[in-house]
């Protein structure tokens, strides 16, 4: 597999409010213009709109590529998870969002998605899933996250975006106002970097995702028992917990709640075997 490393970049939004950002993501190429959405980010306690969550993802896209190596440009790479993703992404609640799909250049075994159809796979956890119905399993579970919300839901309920309308009426400058939004739109981004690397989403969202994720990879004709199936491998793999869905729930728990079903692959080796 060829490697291409990516730099290392970080999005200053309140310190420098005029820089036009823009990360080549290869195929997920996507040009980030700050001075122009800064002024749109939060309009207060009415929610996050289609604007506002493009923003938060492209921004917490970019944190989560430099966290992890950059990305992984082997182009057979990038077109068999682009492929199947789009094609899941097809059957989803959300398929009008621009999907993007990449892999992380990192041996840590995890996945990771950003709002507004940012989804990433490391290349440790890409390597084990050796066939689509696993590969898409995984990728299911990641696109549940964002048609679900649920790292959206993690800034509708902070307390900066409910007090953020009394902040900006107190400050007459539009400049003030300006510094108050990317302020409170930094505090946003880091709360939802922080869920994904250190404190993951609460269990039962987990649950929901790993449900969403089966049925969707089910709907779209891959085999029903392969999120289960990458779930008891990496049980039996083994290895640091640190580096294996650190954010995640327990294997073990999350097995549990999946049902039995055996992936297509492994139906297939049996029958071969038995002729």
């Amino acid at each position: 597999m060829k490697i291409h490393r990516s730099p290392l970049l970080f999005l200053a939004l309140a310190a420098a409010p005029w820089l036009h950002a823009q990360f080549d993501f290869g195929k997920l190429t996507k040009a980030l213009d700050t001075a122009k959405d800064a002024g749109k980010m939060f309009k207060g306690v009415a929610g996050i709109g289609p604007a506002e969550e493009r923003i938060i993802g492209d921004s917490v896209a970019l944190e989560v590529v430099g966290k992890y190596g950059g990305l992984v440009r082997d182009e057979e790479t990038v077109h068999r998870v682009n492929l199947l993703g789009r094609a899941l992404a097809r059957y989803s609640d959300r398929p009008e969002l621009t999907w993007r799909f990449g892999v992380l250049d990192s041996d840590t075994v995890n996945a990771f998605s950003a709002p507004d159809g940012y989804v990433f796979i490391t290349r440790g956890l890409y390597e084990l899933c050796p066939d689509d119905d696993r590969l898409a399993a995984v990728l299911g579970h990641e696109i549940a996250h964002i048609t679900g919300k649920h790292a959206l839901h993690i800034v509708e309920r902070s307390e900066f975006l409910s007090g953020l309308g009394s902040q900006v009426s107190q400050r007459s400058s539009d400049m003030r106002k300006a510094d108050a939004q990317l302020k409170q739109f930094d505090l946003g981004v880091t709360k939802i970097t922080q869920t994904l690397f250190e404190k993951g989403f609460d269990p039962q969202t987990e649950y929901a995702a790993d449900r969403t994720g089966h049925d969707l990879a089910t709907v779209t004709g891959y085999a029903p028992g392969s999120l289960r199936a990458v779930l008891e491998t990496l049980r039996e793999r083994g290895g640091d917990p640190k580096t294996v869905f650190s954010s995640h729930p327990p294997l073990a728990e999350r097995i549990k709640r999946l049902p039995a079903e055996a992936p297509a692959s492994a139906a297939e080796d049996s029958a071969a075997t038995k002729n």
